[in-house]
């Protein structure tokens, strides 16, 4: 507790005594500076010289006049004199002069004495003996009014020579003492210093003693200890690695670790040094390395840390522990883990797959029950509605409104049997229990086959198809033909009535594509697009059509099962969905029977669009 402000204070004390003892001696220099300066004379500033100069001038102007009365002066001389006379009167309006004629009290007379000056420059130019007297009598006030200003400007400069004495006075006796100041700050300095001196020399014996005391230490420790400086080379070399890397403590200090062995010249062990001497501690688990003479590794833990002095990292230490029989153990335990591991992997997996069929098969009985619940229910009605009708007309009834009813009641049978028959597809085909035989088929026929049957189903449609001639490729007949027939019916069912649906049959390098495109009143959404081919979905665009969501899942699934697949492709600008079915060509898919005992939708690992 008493360590920190004692470190303080020998930090702080010296600091304070060099601060004071440069304090002094600026201050000191200031005040020398100050006295030189003022001991200066400038002569712009000499008032008692320039009012001198004034009235010399007067007094040399007086004389000519007086000589000019008997003729000895030329007119030139005169003017030279007056023009002297000008420029010191100007000399004095102009700059410190003046402001030291105001302090005086003599401005107003100066003033009278310029106009006075300037007042005779005419008569200056062109002297005359009638002239030459009011010349004098206009610059008769000059030699009293300058003799009685240069008296008060000697006075006054006088009295300030006399202040400045004296204040140069005091500020010598502050320098005096200023320097008996430094000299006590220098003394108080030199004595610390001498305290810190001694005070350093035992704490350097300390030091040397601590370090025995490491050393003792690091050579006693069971785990081995190195230290290097921040250019790798080795500082410090223990017993225990000497046992580990077989390399004596001598043989180790000062050489670089990469040249004491193979071991530091590995890459994560340089790029453990590289950071313990940026400055980050850094552990390496479990690295091995091979003694010479022996085949299997060893293994130890290395643990570097950064050597800092303040801020500066100046080098690293670093623990090594031979961990091969900690190794060895946690390999066993890792290999019985993964043993483990996969046993409840495959018993997951087993549960998971039951689970799987059992959700299938819940999943099956609840969408066929809403399904006979909505679906069912307007074929049963046009049934019952028609049977009634004739029950309550029985002797009124025609024929021909007899065969009319009985029609629509064979319709509605024959889309209650196809339900049903789509239904237990799905159930078959999620059972696995659908058989796919692919064979050489031209799927130009068939497509052509199914638009017939079409258009005799649905008289108003305008369906085109459109091919290149024969398109051979390997699928099953019967579940192309499932395939082609739900594409092209929904293309009815969904296109605005009298809108044109295109068949299209094309090759390309190793498939044969079928595509089916309609216009559509109403756009697909997003959501539309993600789960068209979900069971039992119905887009947006079905509402109020019949189906149960089940045709488009069918027939991607069995295409899949025939090496092929369904694509979707919406033309938002044109308004125009396209389903495109595509199929190998011939010698590039299977062409053997097969049965598949899982759902086709988990067995098939085809691109979902």
């Amino acid at each position: 507790m008493n360590r920190l402000p004692r470190t303080l204070l020998g930090l702080f004390l010296p600091l304070a005594l060099i601060a004071v003892f440069a304090a002094l001696l600026l201050y000191s220099l200031s005040r020398l500076a100050e006295i030189e300066q003022d001991m200066r004379i400038k002569a712009t500033q000499n008032m008692l010289w320039t009012m001198y100069q004034a009235h010399s001038s007067a007094l040399q102007l007086e004389n000519v006049l007086l000589k000019a009365d008997s003729g000895a002066v030329s007119p030139a001389e005169i003017e030279r004199r007056y023009n002297v006379l000008l420029s010191r009167i100007a000399l004095l309006n102009e700059g410190p002069q003046r402001r030291q004629v105001e302090a005086l009290g003599y401005s107003d007379e100066l003033d009278r004495l310029t106009t006075a000056a300037r007042s005779v420059a005419p008569m200056v130019k062109d002297p005359t003996r009638a002239n030459i007297q009011e010349i004098r009598d206009a610059l008769h006030p000059f030699n009293p009014v300058l003799g009685r200003a240069g008296n008060a400007a000697m006075i006054s400069e006088w009295n300030q020579l006399g202040s400045r004495l004296d204040t140069h006075r005091q500020k010598l006796w502050q320098i005096i003492w200023l320097l008996f100041g430094l000299m006590a700050a220098g003394a108080v300095l030199s004595a610390y210093l001498i305290f810190t001196l001694r005070q350093s020399r035992h704490r350097t014996s300390l030091l040397r003693r601590e370090r025995r005391f490491s050393e003792l230490l690091v050579a006693s420790s069971g785990d081995g200890v190195l230290a290097a400086d921040a250019d790798g080379r080795c500082t410090v070399w223990n017993d225990a690695m000497h046992a580990l890397f077989d390399v004596s403590p001598n043989q180790a200090r000062g050489a670089s670790l990469e040249d004491i062995s193979g071991f530091f010249a590995t890459e994560r062990v340089r790029e453990g040094l590289q950071r313990a001497l940026a400055g980050d501690p850094f552990d390496l688990p479990f690295l091995p390395f091979f003694r010479s003479g022996e085949e299997l590794p060893h293994y130890v833990d290395l643990r570097l840390f950064p050597l800092r002095d303040r801020d500066q990292t100046i080098g690293i230490i670093g623990l090594v522990r031979d961990v091969t029989d900690k190794h060895a153990a946690q390999e066993a335990i890792a290999r019985h883990n993964e043993r483990l591991e996969e046993l409840i992997a495959d018993r997951t997996r087993e549960l998971n797959e039951a689970l799987q069929q059992q959700r299938s098969a819940a999943d099956l009985y609840r969408n066929f029950a809403a399904m006979v619940s909505h679906e069912f229910r307007t074929p049963l009605a046009i049934i019952d509605s028609a049977l009634q009708r004739l029950v309550r007309r029985a002797d009124r009834v025609s024929s021909l409104e007899i065969t009319e009813r009985a029609t629509k009641a064979r319709d509605a049978i024959r889309r209650l049997t196809s339900l049903v028959a789509t239904t237990l597809d799905t159930a078959r085909l999620d059972a696995g229990q659908v058989e796919v035989t692919c064979e050489r088929c031209d799927i130009a026929d068939l497509a052509a086959t199914i638009c017939d049957r079409q258009r005799e189903a649905s008289p108003g449609c305008r369906i085109h198809l459109e091919t290149t001639g024969p398109a051979p490729a390997q699928f099953d007949p019967t579940h192309a033909e499932h395939v082609l027939s739900n594409l092209i019916s929904n293309a009815v069912k969904y296109a605005p009535e009298g809108s044109p649906i295109s068949v299209r049959v094309t090759l390309e390098s190793d498939l044969v594509t079928c595509s089916v495109r309609n216009e559509t009143a109403k756009p697909l959404t997003d959501d539309d697009r993600a789960k068209l081919f979900d069971r039992y979905y119905r887009g947006s665009n079905a509402m109020g059509l019949p189906g149960t969501g089940i045709g488009l899942y069918m027939a991607r699934a069995l295409a899949r099962m025939q090496n092929g697949d369904i694509e979707l492709s919406v033309q938002e600008h044109e308004g125009k969905v396209e389903f495109r079915f595509l199929l190998p060509r011939i010698g590039a898919g299977p062409a053997t029977p097969s049965l598949y005992a899982a759902p086709v939708h988990i067995r098939r690992d085809l691109p979902v669009p």
